[in-house]
C-alpha cells in the first residue's frame, strides 16, 4: 500500500465526518416527523408561530449541512473559508474541488429564501428571487417536478408532505456527500 493511500484511508473514516452525517440525518428525520408524524394533530403548531418554527427547523438543517460540508472538505484535505456561511456556495466550492457534479445548488438557494421568508416574514413573500422579480422560487416541488414559485404578496404555505420532501432532500444530500468525501483520489477505494 502506498504511503499516501494509507493516509487517505485514515482520513476518510473520520469520526467527525460520520457524526456530522448522522446529525444531519437525525435532524431531518426529526423535523419531518415533528409536523407530520404520529400524534401530529394533537401537537400541531398553528398560526403565526408555525411559519417561524418551520423556518427555524430549516435553518438548523442548513447549519447541519454546512458542518457536514466542512467535515467532508477537511477529510479530503480541501481548504474552505471558515467564514463561508452560505451553504449552497460552500457545497458548490467543495464539489468543484472534488470535480463532481453539483445538482443541488438551485434548490439550496431556494430553500434559503424559503426559510428566511418563513422565519422573518411569517411566510409572507415580500420579494422575488432577484430585484424586480415578481415571484420567489421555493424549496419544494410542485406538479411536474419543478420547484414551485410563489408570487410576491402571496403566502408561503408548507404542508407536512412538503416538509417531508425537503427533509428527504437533506438526507439524500448527506448520503451523497458522505460517499463523495469517502471516495479516494485517483480511483483508490
Amino acid at each position: 500500500m502506498r504511503h499516501g493511500a494509507a493516509r487517505d484511508a485514515v482520513t476518510v473514516t473520520s469520526p467527525e465526518l460520520i457524526r456530522a452525517h448522522a446529525t444531519l440525518r437525525r435532524g431531518s428525520h426529526f423535523l419531518g416527523l415533528g409536523l407530520g408524524g404520529p400524534g401530529a394533530a394533537q401537537r400541531a403548531i398553528k398560526g403565526r408561530y408555525r411559519a417561524k418554527v418551520i423556518g427555524n427547523g430549516l435553518r438548523e438543517l442548513d447549519r447541519f449541512l454546512n458542518h457536514l460540508v466542512a467535515e467532508a472538505a477537511q477529510c479530503r484535505g480541501i481548504a474552505l473559508p471558515d467564514s463561508e456561511r452560505n451553504t449552497a456556495n460552500k457545497l458548490a466550492r467543495l464539489r468543484r474541488a472534488l470535480r463532481v457534479p453539483n445538482p443541488d445548488h438551485a434548490r439550496l438557494v431556494a430553500l434559503a429564501h424559503s426559510r428566511n421568508c418563513l422565519f422573518h416574514c411569517g411566510g409572507a413573500v415580500r420579494r422575488g428571487d432577484r430585484q424586480d422579480d415578481t415571484a420567489m422560487t421555493i424549496g419544494w416541488h410542485g406538479e411536474g417536478g419543478a420547484l414551485r414559485r410563489v408570487a410576491v404578496g402571496g403566502e408561503l404555505a408548507v404542508s407536512a408532505a412538503d416538509l417531508a420532501e425537503v427533509c428527504r432532500f437533506y438526507r439524500d444530500i448527506a448520503d451523497r456527500l458522505l460517499a463523495e468525501a469517502r471516495r479516494l483520489p485517483n480511483g483508490i477505494a
